[in-house]
C-alpha cells in the first residue's frame, strides 16, 4: 500500500509539472491573447509614488484599443491621458501637454511601454526598453518582470505586470523610474 500511494503521489508530481508552462509558453500566451482581443474597458486605480512626497491615488476609466489607450480620470477636467497613433495628449493639474510621437522619443518611449504592456508584446518592450525579461506562473496571474540592464538619465528601471491566467488579460502594472518615481496601475476597481 505505501508503495502504491507513493507511486501515486510521484506520478501526479510528474503530471504537475508537466502541466506547468514554460516561460515561452508564457509569454506566447500573453501575446496570444493580447493580439486577439479587440479591446479592454476597465475602471482602473492608479497610484503615483514620488521621493521624498506623499502618494497621490487617482481612479478613473480606461479604454485600450490596438495603438489607443484612453485612461479618463474621475475628475477629467484636472487629469486625462489619451495615446491615439501618433499623438498623445496628457492634461495633469490644469496644463495640457500635446506630443507627436513620431519626434518625441521620450513620449513615444512612455506611450510604447503602455501599448505594448496592454497589447501582451512582452517581448518588444523588453527590446525597447533595454531590459532583461523573466515571466513566471503567481497564482491565478502570469507575472512579468523586466529589469533595466543599465542605469540611464531617463525611463524604467524595473517594470513588473501580471496578466490574468484565464485570458491573458493585464491586471496590474509598475512602473519604476530610475528619479525614484513609482506608478502603479490596478485594473477592474
Amino acid at each position: 500500500m505505501k508503495k502504491f500511494l507513493l507511486s501515486c503521489l510521484g506520478l501526479l508530481a510528474f503530471w504537475s509539472a508537466a502541466q506547468a508552462a514554460s516561460e515561452e509558453e508564457m509569454i506566447a500566451f500573453i501575446a496570444e491573447t493580447g493580439a486577439a482581443r479587440s479591446e479592454v474597458k476597465s475602471a482602473f486605480t492608479e497610484v503615483r509614488s514620488f521621493p521624498r512626497k506623499a502618494a497621490v491615488t487617482l481612479k478613473g476609466e480606461l479604454l485600450y484599443k490596438q495603438d489607443y489607450l484612453h485612461m479618463a480620470y474621475e475628475d477629467a477636467q484636472k487629469e486625462n491621458f489619451l495615446i491615439d497613433g501618433n499623438s498623445m495628449v496628457n492634461r495633469r493639474e490644469g496644463r495640457e501637454i500635446k506630443s507627436d510621437l513620431s519626434r518625441n522619443a521620450l513620449m513615444r518611449s512612455l506611450a510604447n511601454t503602455l501599448l505594448y504592456a496592454f497589447s501582451g508584446q512582452l517581448e518588444t518592450l523588453s527590446k525597447e526598453q533595454k531590459t532583461s525579461l523573466t515571466v513566471s506562473s503567481d497564482g491565478d496571474t502570469y507575472k512579468a518582470v523586466l529589469d533595466a540592464q543599465q542605469k540611464l538619465p531617463r525611463g524604467y528601471s524595473h517594470i513588473e505586470i501580471r496578466y490574468r491566467k484565464s485570458d491573458g488579460q493585464i491586471v496590474s502594472m509598475t512602473m519604476d523610474e530610475f528619479t525614484g518615481q513609482s506608478t502603479y496601475y490596478q485594473l477592474g476597481k
